[in-house]
Formats: structure tokens, C-alpha cells, sequence
């Protein structure tokens, strides 16, 4: 394999350690501020039972008798609160498509953790139209069984038209496109520029042809968000290197899955001369395992393991999004405080606000790239660097 990076590499982490304080780097975003409250797996997984506590030593002496009013006064005390959070989720997709496969591993994520100490459990439902929203939300909260129906898509109108018939079940749903509902009905959502600046910065230390492109699915905010802080990650530490002005491209396939056009319009981007490609869709990969020298970038999931050709991957995490979702519900059943849902998204803008974090990152990146990544990251989570959320699309 060709030599991947000059020697201008070297100079790499010193160079980064002025990225956190280039005003060039920072600026406001286009979209709500975050709250300042925050591969695929195929079912929710089965959490353990808490542990068994061992029976209190026996004393010698006998305790004093409860009385029943002593046990009814402690009873009243401590009720007790409920043990179990049954979610439904329904997708556009299928589940192995990036932008439901996230979401899917933070709820098993957060199930880990048992929050409140809750055994929660979660069922999938695929391939709801949108038309279909509203009739399938509605029956599963007519079988009384969800606590949280999330529409993991832009399921706003179906929500608004089932949420004040079930005031009980707390209901959300995300991504571009929707309309705020308010009460009982929350619109979340996460972006990824930040991640996706980091996985710049190694596409513009390691590209050899000053050619970068990305395959996206359309021009919508959530999907150009990170494609230009990919750009700007990559244009930023070019110009720090002395490597020259990078070009950027970008093809939309007008399909959120459809692998095989977006391996084609990698194939075209990489015939032109590309050879760093953030697949914002499934597919690039297959074209750029074909070629020599040439790498690509993942999208929301970590994706190092699905190909050799992958350095990195931009990762969406909706972990605290959901925990924000499980202590709504869990205030209004315990203690009765109504939902309230603002009339507004609700964004995990940052890596600070644990709406996004960096994928793994192959051993092809040298030593001096990753240090540099680690520099900057360091930086953002520090407050030091402000990543320009850019949602138009990418020039």
C-alpha cells in the first residue's frame, strides 16, 4: 500500500493544539440549543434480576412488636414504585438501517443501568409507513402494554392526532420534518457534527489526492449537519499541514437505503479522484474495498467492524435523550407532575450534551493523527472549540 501520509504528519499534534482556540472552527448553531436537562442488535436485551439479599442475621434478642398502625404508617412512608417501563418503538425502516439501530442500542444501553431500578423492555416495530403511523401507535397504546410508543421517524402528525386519548402513556418521536405536539407528546433529537468534525481531521491529515466527497441520502438538516463539519474538519487541518486547499463533493441518492446506488455514487466519486468518503448511507464501502488507497467514514453507528476500509465513524447517542424520557415519565407515575413537553425539538447539539461520541479508530491512523483527534476532542468537551453546525448543504 502507498504511503499514506507525508512527513508533514509529524507536526500534527502541535498544530492541534491551537485547533481548541481558532475562531475560524467556532459559531453558532442553525438549529435549538441542546436541553440542559441531554451494529445492529435484533431484540431488547433481557435484563437480570436484582440480586438476591442474604436473610438478616439472627440476634439472640427478640425485636420489639410492630404495631398496625406503626406498619401502616410506615407503609404509607415508602410506597412502593413501579419496577417495570415496557417501550414500543416503531420505524420507517428496518432495523438494521443506521439511524434506528443508534437508537435502539442506547434504550439497550440505558436498560443496563436499570434507572429508578427499572426492568424495561423493548419491542420493534418495522416498516410503518407514515400514513400507517397513527392506526399502528393507537392500537398499541389501546392494548394498554407501553408506557413509552416512540416514532423513531417524523411520526409528529400521527402523535398529535393519538396522544390526548392516552394522557397517561408519554409518547415521543424525532429527526426533521415534525411539528412539536407539547404535552405528553416530545420531540427529541441528536446531531453529530461534532464527531464528524474529529473524523475530518483524519481525512484531511491522511488524504494523498486533496480530494474528499461524502454519499448522504438528502439534503435535509440532520444529514448536512455533519457532512460540512466533515468538510471543515478535513479543509482545517489540510491548511495546517501546508497540503494545499481540499475540494469536497457530495452525492445524494434521494433514498434513505438503497446500497447498491450508493456504492455506484462512490465508485463515480472515487473514479474522480476521491479517496476519503463519509457514507452518511450503507453502501460505500463495497466500492472502496475495490479500490487501492482509498478509505471511508462511518455514519451514526460504529462501524470499524463491517470493513477493513473504515477509520472511523461519526456516532449518534441517544442514551441521554431516552433517560430524559424515562425520568418524564417516571416523575408524572410517582409523583404526578404532568408532561410538559416543550413546544419545540429537544437537540443533543453536542458530545458534551452525550448526544454524539467518536467511533473507534482503526490502527491505519498513525500515532501522530490520533493524538491530534484526541487533542481536539479533548477541546470541544473542555469548551474550548465550538464546531459551526452548518445545516445548508455542503459547498
Amino acid at each position: 500500500m502507498r504511503k499514506l501520509m507525508d512527513r508533514r504528519a509529524l507536526t500534527l499534534v502541535t498544530m492541534l493544539t491551537a485547533l481548541a482556540l481558532v475562531a475560524g472552527a467556532c459559531g453558532g448553531d442553525d438549529e435549538p440549543a441542546a436541553t440542559t436537562a441531554a451494529p445492529t442488535t435484533t431484540a431488547a436485551p433481557t435484563t437480570t434480576a436484582a440480586p438476591t439479599t442474604t436473610a438478616a442475621p439472627t440476634t439472640t434478642a427478640a425485636a420489639p412488636a410492630t404495631t398496625e398502625a406503626e406498619m401502616t404508617e410506615t407503609t404509607e412512608a415508602a410506597p412502593m414504585g413501579p419496577t417495570e417501563l415496557d417501550v414500543a418503538m416503531i420505524m420507517l425502516g428496518t432495523k438494521e438501517e443506521g439511524w434506528y439501530a443508534t437508537f435502539i442500542d442506547s434504550v439497550h444501553r440505558v436498560a443496563e443501568e436499570m434507572p429508578h431500578g427499572l426492568t424495561i423492555t423493548l419491542e420493534q416495530i418495522e416498516e410503518i409507513p407514515y400514513a400507517d403511523g397513527e392506526r399502528v401507535i393507537r392500537d398499541l397504546a389501546q392494548t394498554g402494554d407501553y408506557e413509552i410508543i416512540v416514532g423513531h421517524s417524523t411520526y409528529s402528525d400521527a402523535v398529535a392526532a393519538v396522544k390526548d386519548d392516552f394522557p397517561d402513556i408519554l409518547f415521543a418521536f424525532s429527526g426533521s420534518g415534525n411539528e412539536p405536539t407539547g404535552g405528553n407528546g416530545y420531540w427529541i433529537d441528536v446531531f453529530i457534527h461534532e464527531p464528524a468534525y474529529l473524523a475530518g481531521i483524519i481525512a484531511g491529515a491522511m488524504t494523498q489526492t486533496n480530494h474528499v466527497s461524502g454519499v448522504a441520502a438528502f439534503p435535509f438538516p440532520n444529514v448536512n449537519g455533519p457532512l460540512n463539519a466533515f468538510i471543515d474538519g478535513a479543509r482545517f487541518v489540510a491548511q495546517q499541514m501546508g497540503k494545499g486547499e481540499i475540494t469536497f463533493d457530495v452525492a445524494y441518492i434521494e433514498s434513505w437505503f438503497d446500497p447498491a446506488t450508493a456504492q455506484e455514487a462512490a465508485a463515480a466519486q472515487i473514479a474522480a479522484g476521491s479517496d476519503m468518503i463519509y457514507a452518511e448511507r450503507f453502501g460505500p464501502f463495497a466500492a472502496i474495498e475495490e479500490a487501492d488507497g482509498v478509505f471511508g467514514f462511518g455514519h451514526f453507528t460504529d462501524q470499524l467492524g463491517l470493513s477493513p476500509v473504515v477509520l472511523t465513524s461519526a456516532v449518534a447517542r441517544w442514551d441521554t435523550a431516552f433517560k430524559d424520557l424515562v425520568d418524564a415519565w417516571y416523575a408524572y407515575t410517582t409523583e404526578g407532575v404532568p408532561y410538559d413537553a416543550p413546544m419545540e425539538r429537544i437537540v443533543y447539539t453536542s458530545m458534551v450534551d452525550g448526544g454524539s461520541s467518536l467511533g473507534e479508530i482503526s490502527d491505519l491512523v498513525p500515532a501522530e493523527v490520533q493524538d491530534g483527534v484526541a487533542q481536539a476532542e479533548a477541546a470541544i468537551l473542555g469548551g474550548l472549540l465550538r464546531v459551526e453546525l452548518k445545516t445548508d448543504p455542503p459547498e
